[in-house]
């Protein structure tokens, strides 16, 4: 049985990717009705670089933050993940709808991807089928596709499965392997651009060719596996030059047994979700101490000790499960990641290899041991119970995604130890329930947890002291205000909110030259900071700089075309400092946009 269908999945491969591409919306449409949901907001709706359609160079030329300013710098150079975030944007707008389709045709042409190099590796179209359909509908992916911000996972995935397939299709060559294996380095390419996990592809090839490739010297392969090292080196020297670093860890050899014990912590946990994908959650908190003590990592490690010692008895099947740990490399240092330390994406292209070494031994390894009936009546029925589980589970899941309230509340239950979580909620109660005794609870619970965390995150200190400045101000308490506002500003001295919140309190004081200063001080850590330009213009207006005045408000209507009263207002600044054919040329521009 297992047999004839085999052959008609190898005679039906368009057929096969139909079902696939169709398991796949199905699992997902739900993604359509949610909105833009945390980062995506930031990331998207209030950025300078998506908004503006002449700002697009400027992806490419920091990190993920860079648009919030120049010193906004983080580990994370994924210039893909905007400038796609811009292409979208040009298509169809602030439209939600729009980017989630998007991020579902990607994930179905990255299952087929998963199909493909089943085929490749299993000789079996029923198992990488099998394993395909498993990997489509794995709950831990749902952060990957449902949120908008995870586009890095799904874009890296795509091309990191590509390159993966045409590199196994050009070992396989017995013309052209050179032009093959640089076929697939060009594909690789990308896949460094969407996320850095993608540094992983090099070793994942060379425990192919410890593994699964024939008997060959290594003189002979490390010829081959230049094209992908110079994508590498190509991709860490643009990194250097954008970032001017590598990584902030300057020592990256020097390794602390903290770093050693989280790296373990992170692989069992990581293992746990896999098999027990459960009170999913995005605002997951990772404590070393009760990690190390659960059974999960050491199991895990066991696992891979065993697979080393099976290898040349299950070749194949060792390689799955090396696949899982080699993907995961890049997300067990603690160092290289923020937060959270422990996320389901991060599993998104670690679980194919778990998915295919799953089909691997129902649909292969099996057959030959099992006795037909019993294969039928039990093995089979549980892989279509699993699959319908996670079915269940993931579509569950999706609805957490629907909106920003909504992701709180139901992460808030599952982490109520997330400071970041309590922020959040602190700003929903200052700001929608009007509950301000509230707001200054979850501020304070905030700081309080993040102090105590295992990696406490400066911009949560940060936008605690920001929300109880803003709340003091609110309740006439300026001096107060002012003081959260300076703490703020000693956190993080790149970020421009709290620079114009300090500017803000000085402005109706009719202070102008000291709100001046803070809005100056704003716009050169932000040049993208369009309300610290404007109020920079008008108090420069104030205090009769009339040409200054000018250069803020055209700075302004720089970042954002959009935005007339700058126009208007520069107009008038240039008729103030004399300049009638200045304003009349302003206007007419404005009247031109």
């Amino acid at each position: 049985m297992l047999s004839h269908w085999n052959e008609r999945l190898k005679k039906y491969p368009y057929l096969v990717g139909a079902v696939l591409a169709l398991t796949t919306f199905l699992a997902y449409a739900g993604t359509l009705t949610n909105g833009f949901v945390y980062d995506d907001e930031h990331q998207i709706v209030q950025n300078p670089f998506i908004l503006n359609p002449h700002l697009w160079p400027r992806i490419f030329s920091g990190s993920v933050w860079s648009f919030l300013g120049v010193a906004v710098q983080t580990n994370f150079y994924r210039p893909l993940q905007f400038f796609t975030y811009w292409v979208v944007y040009r298509v169809a707008g602030p439209n939600p709808a729009a980017f989630h389709l998007f991020q579902i045709f990607l994930y179905a042409a990255t299952v087929w991807l998963v199909y493909r190099v089943g085929r490749e590796l299993l000789q079996n179209a029923l198992a990488a089928f099998a394993g395909a359909v498993l990997w489509a509908l794995h709950p831990l992916h749902v952060e990957a596709i449902a949120w908008i911000a995870s586009i890095p996972e799904a874009g890296f995935g795509f091309f990191y499965l590509l390159a993966f397939l045409l590199f196994l299709r050009a070992e396989r060559a017995e013309r052209r392997r050179g032009e093959k294996h640089a076929l697939a380095a060009l594909a690789y390419f990308p896949a460094l651009f969407f996320k850095e996990m993608a540094l992983s592809l090099p070793l994942l090839i060379l425990a192919y060719w410890l593994f699964l490739a024939p008997k060959e010297s290594w003189l002979r392969r490390s010829a081959r596996v230049v094209p992908y090292l110079l994508a590498v080196a190509a991709y860490v020297e643009i990194r250097r030059t954008m970032l001017g670093h590598f990584s902030y860890t300057q020592h990256l050899w020097k390794i602390s047994s903290q770093v050693v014990g989280a790296a373990i912590g992170l692989l069992g946990d990581h293992t746990r979700l896999f098999f027990w994908p459960t009170h999913l959650n995005v605002f997951r908190v990772f404590e070393i101490g009760p990690a190390l003590r659960s059974p999960w990592p050491w199991l895990t490690l066991l696992v891979l000790l065993a697979t080393l010692w099976i290898r040349k008895r299950q070749p194949l099947l060792s390689f799955l499960v090396i696949w899982w740990a080699i993907t995961l490399v890049p997300c067990l240092d603690i160092r290289q990641l923020s937060f959270p330390l422990l996320a389901e994406r991060f599993s998104y292209i670690p679980s194919a290899g778990f998915c295919l070494a799953i089909s691997f031994l129902i649909f292969v390894w099996l057959p030959p041991r099992l006795p037909g009936v019993k294969l039928a009546r039990f093995v089979l029925p549980g892989l279509l119970l699993v699959m319908l589980l996670w079915t269940v589970q993931t579509v569950r899941a999706i609805s957490n995604w629907r909106d920003n309230e909504t992701l709180a509340n139901y992460s808030l239950q599952q982490s109520p130890n997330a400071a970041l979580l309590h922020v959040v909620r602190g700003v929903v109660l200052q700001y929608r329930r009007y509950d301000l005794e509230g707001a200054i609870r979850e501020y304070q619970t905030a700081l309080r947890l993040n102090a105590s965390s295992l990696r406490p995150l400066a911009s949560v200190t940060y936008d605690s002291y920001l929300g109880l400045g803003q709340i003091a101000y609110q309740k006439g308490q300026p001096e107060e205000a002012i003081r959260y506002f300076q703490k703020a500003v000693r956190v993080l001295p790149g970020y421009s909110l709290a620079y114009d919140s300090l500017g803000s309190v000085y402005f109706p004081r009719q202070n102008y030259a000291k709100a001046a200063e803070y809005f100056t001080r704003a716009v050169q850590v932000n040049p993208q900071d369009l309300g610290a330009r404007f109020y920079l213009g008008t108090c420069w207006m104030k205090l009769g700089k009339y040409r200054e005045a000018a250069e803020q408000f055209r700075a302004a209507r720089d970042v954002d075309p959009t935005y007339w009263q700058a126009f208007e207002a520069e107009a008038k600044a240039l008729e103030a400092a004399g300049d009638s054919a200045g304003a009349a040329l302003v206007r007419n521009l404005a009247r031109k946009r």
